[in-house]
Parts: structure tokens; C-alpha cells; sequence
């Protein structure tokens, strides 16, 4: 089998990516919601497919609330191989025993369906215009009209101002129907307001100079090339799966599944390649801030699962679950096992080794673990798995930093303090700027403005100076790099004259396609 066809074959992360067990008894607790009577919708949060979760609400805190002891707001992640849909709610948790929770209304994320947005003062087509702002900011939904038609949004810097938003003008990542319906008008803008807000975030091209090297893979597994981020020294240097550069740009690693499945670094200056570790299908490396050590992924298990309404589980788990027969009426709907389709799951664990070998060290994660990056100067690794983003350390267990299933491929910014993520945006992929807290600061790609089909905008990589960002995009209707402002400003083809004539693939498989060092 292919790296391609391993990867595409992997669908299920059981059950949103928990545990076996915590998707075990999504099942018992989706057969008791049934057997109660309870209404689909009910039951709804339970029934979400492997491939694509159903959405549920973002829900995110008042600004004011924030604090480095508040819980952060749920984000995406992206299994191997699938993208799926933003999801899930972040509640603001009480910092010390001693304090009384505060309740608070929800906030619904908000993305523009276009690249301008219009706000109005009152939740009507002819209300007076409050503010026109760039489809790429994120809205706060906080309420809704009667007739459900328009949104009462935050916006602004700081979320200072608020606004009527037409409900066809943006994508409300959760359920409409938990806003509360609201009675209010927004102030008429003042004419220099208006000025400034009649004209959406201009994003255009401005000359820089641009340091570094830059390694891309163009395809899982193909080459891989290195270019000066100025456009010179453009040469194949390997072939393989999810190239990292050192640090420092002196070494580049990545791993290939060929005889034997191993981890490697190349040596930049003298093209001596060395195998670092080898076990079974290892993915993913990165680097600690002084690179002397390696993280991956690699792959402990493969089995056969039935995929059910609400993941996919080994066939005897689910005969148990059948009382062991073929087949259980539920709420009046027959459910037989030969009906479910037979799929293959992979599990896989997380490692850190020395950079040069040795030192081999087993780390706590979730079994679907993918897509790592490790926190410069910390001993935090980033990563997808487990129905969101994790954190691990060698020292303690995988932690949550955002718990929801639309956020993949995440990237520490070179201060420790961003990082840029691929959200799945109903149908197509954008990228999305979070803090360190997993709150979202930015939506930095947007569909465009001519109602044509969005673009996927994934792969995200930073700039050793943390100024730009860049990743791959199919908006000309082929794989293609571009680069970006970390703002999410001038977005441009990267470096057209020299990478014009290489074909890239993107095959929604975790796979890090580009990395950006000194």
C-alpha cells in the first residue's frame, strides 16, 4: 500500500478522537437517548459521523471575561486524512474555589461569506450602515432577530462596537437558536467612521525582502525542495513526508516510509543524510528551539472497525452492544451489523528522540496524535488529536487547549505566543490566527467577493521573524504557495518566476507541506 493509501484509508479517529473507551459509551449513551424517546435533535450531539462531526455551537466568552485562569474557547482539528467542520463550546472556567461562577450569554463565532461585510444599526435591508468591514474579521454573534433573519454582532478592535449582521451575509459556526432574541440599535457612525469603514481591509501586494530558506514537499512523499526565501539556490534535496527545518536552517528532517519506515535528517551544508529513528510509519517531526531534539508521530496499530452512527468500533464491541444480535430496533429504525461498513483505523503515539539518536522517549497522547509543533523555548508540544488541539509534555498528560474537531495542521508562531491554524469552514478550509490561549484573534483567508466557490487555503508555516506566513492555496485552481502578512495582508504567490513550473498536491492528510527557517 501507497503512503497516500495508508493515509487516505485512515477515516476514524473513534468516535471524534477520544479514546475507545469515551467512544464506547457515546454509543450506550446515544442508544439510551433513543430508547428514551428522546428527539433526534436531542440526541444529535451523539450522532456524528467519523469523516464529518456534525457542527455544534463555538461559543466564546465576553472579552471582559478572559483571563489567564478562564478555560479557552474550543477550536479544529483534522484526523489523517479527514477535514471536517468547526464545532464545540468553550465555558469560562472559575479560576479558584472560592469564586462564584458567572453565567455568561453565549457568543457565537461569525464568518463573513464574502470579503466585505455590511453591519447595519437596525435588523433591517435599509437601516442605516454601520460599519463595512472585511469578510475576513470574526463576528461575535450575542443575539438574534425574532424572525432569526439577522445576527447582533461585536466587532471592531476589542469587540467594542456591535451591529446588526444580515444572517445570509455570514456563516454562524453553532446553533442560531441558543442566541437570545434581542431588541437593540446601533449608533449611526460619525462621517469619519463611516469613511474608514466604507473601505474593507485593502490587501495588497508591498515589496519586502524576504530572509531564510524555505523547504516544500510536493506531494506526501515526493520531492523535496529547498529555496533561499529570496528566490535563490532553488534544488531538490530529498524525498519524503512532512520536511522540517532546523532552527537554526543548517538540517532539514523528515520521514519516509520506504524499507525501512525511519526518520531522518539531512545535513544542508554537506547533503550527508542520517537515519535518526526507524519504527513503523513515522510522521510529522519538529524541533525544539536549540535542535537538539526531535519529536514525531508513528503509527502503533492498524484494525478493523464497523463504522456506526457514532464512530467505528471493533465488531465485537459492537455485537456486545447488540446484546449479541445481528441486528436492534431503536426508536423504531432497524440497525443490523451488516450494515455498517467495514473500515480500517489506525492508532498512533507520540515519540522524542535526540536529535542525533538515542534518547528514545515515549510521550503521553491521545491515540490519533498528528500534526505536531513544538513550542519555541518550552517543552510544549502542539498538536491535533482527541477531538481538538493538545498539549503534551514528557512530564505530565496530554492536555486540551481548544476541544473542537474544525481545527487541523496547527503552527507555533517563533515567539510562542500565536499560532496558525486550518479550520474547515462549512465547505472549504481557511486559515485562522488563534493566541496561546486558543482564542481566536483573526480570520486571516476569506472567500472571495464575487460569490464564486471559496478556496481552500491550508498548510500554514511561519517566518523565522515571525512577519509573514506562509501556505498553500488552490484559489487559481491549482495547488499553489503563497505568502501572507501575519496580519493576514498581502497575500501574493510565493516567489512566482522560480516555483511557477512545480506541480504541489494536497491531499487533506495532515500532511505539512512547507517549512520556513533562518
Amino acid at each position: 500500500m501507497s503512503v497516500l493509501e495508508s493515509s487516505v484509508v485512515t477515516v476514524q479517529r473513534i468516535a471524534h478522537g477520544g479514546p475507545r473507551q469515551r467512544a464506547l459509551r457515546s454509543v450506550f449513551q446515544l442508544a439510551a437517548c433513543l430508547a428514551a424517546a428522546v428527539s433526534m435533535t436531542g440526541c444529535q450531539v451523539l450522532v456524528q459521523s467519523a469523516v464529518t462531526p456534525t457542527p455544534t455551537p463555538i461559543l466564546l466568552p465576553p472579552a471582559a471575561a478572559a483571563s489567564p485562569t478562564a478555560q479557552p474557547p474550543a477550536a479544529r482539528a483534522t484526523a489523517v486524512p479527514t477535514a471536517v467542520s468547526p464545532s464545540q463550546a468553550a465555558a469560562t472556567a472559575a479560576p479558584e474555589a472560592s469564586v462564584t461562577p458567572v453565567a455568561h450569554t453565549p457568543r457565537i463565532m461569525a464568518l463573513g461569506l464574502s470579503s466585505a461585510v455590511v453591519l447595519r444599526a437596525a435588523p433591517q435591508a435599509g437601516a442605516a450602515v454601520v460599519a463595512q468591514v472585511p469578510g475576513s474579521d470574526v463576528l461575535k454573534a450575542e443575539g438574534r432577530s425574532a424572525d432569526g433573519k439577522w445576527f447582533w454582532v461585536a466587532f471592531g478592535k476589542d469587540e467594542a462596537s456591535s451591529a446588526w449582521v444580515s444572517a445570509a451575509a455570514v456563516k454562524l459556526l453553532g446553533d442560531a437558536a441558543t442566541l437570545p432574541v434581542v431588541e437593540k440599535t446601533a449608533a449611526a457612525p460619525t462621517r469619519a467612521t463611516a469613511s474608514a469603514a466604507s473601505t474593507p481591509g485593502a490587501r495588497t501586494a508591498t515589496p519586502v525582502r524576504l530572509a531564510g530558506k524555505i523547504a516544500f514537499a510536493t506531494s506526501i512523499g515526493g520531492d523535496i525542495y529547498l529555496v533561499n526565501a529570496d528566490g535563490t539556490g532553488l534544488r531538490r534535496v530529498a524525498a519524503g513526508i512532512d520536511p522540517a527545518l532546523s532552527p537554526d536552517g543548517t538540517r532539514l528532517a523528515y520521514t519516509r516510509w520506504d524499507s525501512p519506515n525511519s526518520l531522518y535528517v539531512l545535513n544542508l551544508a554537506t547533503a550527508e543524510e542520517r537515519r535518526v529513528a526507524q519504527t513503523n510509519r513515522p510522521r510529522s517531526p519538529t524541533w525544539n528551539s536549540d535542535g537538539s531534539k526531535l519529536a514525531f508521530i508513528r503509527q502503533t496499530r492498524n484494525y478493523n472497525c464497523l463504522q456506526t452512527p457514532t464512530g467505528c468500533f471493533p465488531e465485537d464491541q459492537v455485537r456486545s452492544f447488540f446484546g449479541g444480535q445481528e441486528c436492534q430496533v431503536i426508536q423504531g429504525r432497524q440497525y443490523c451489523i451488516s450494515d455498517f461498513e467495514v473500515r480500517i483505523g489506525q492508532e498512533y503515539a507520540l515519540v522524542r528522540v535526540d536529535a542525533e539518536g538515542g534518547g528514545w522517549l515515549d510521550i503521553s497522547a491521545t491515540i490519533d496524535v498528528q500534526s505536531l509543533s513544538w513550542r519555541p523555548r518550552q517543552a510544549e508540544i502542539l498538536y491535533r488529536g482527541g477531538g481538538g488541539l493538545q498539549l503534551a509534555t514528557a512530564d505530565s498528560a496530554a492536555r486540551p487547549l481548544v476541544q473542537d474537531a474544525a481545527y487541523s495542521s496547527p503552527v507555533w508562531s517563533p515567539d510562542g505566543q500565536r499560532i496558525a491554524v486550518q479550520v474547515h469552514v462549512h465547505d472549504h478550509a481557511d486559515i485562522f490566527l488563534l493566541d496561546a490561549a486558543g482564542r481566536t484573534l483573526a480570520r486571516l483567508t476569506a472567500p472571495p467577493a464575487d460569490g464564486k466557490v471559496a478556496p481552500n487555503n491550508v498548510a500554514p508555516a511561519w517566518s523565522p521573524d515571525g512577519a509573514h506566513i506562509v501556505f498553500l492555496s488552490d484559489r487559481d485552481g491549482a495547488w499553489r504557495l503563497y505568502r501572507m502578512n501575519a496580519d493576514g495582508s498581502s497575500q501574493v504567490l510565493l516567489l512566482p518566476q522560480v516555483l511557477g513550473g512545480i506541480a504541489l498536491k494536497y491531499d487533506f492528510a495532515a500532511e505539512r507541506v512547507v517549512s520556513w527557517s533562518k
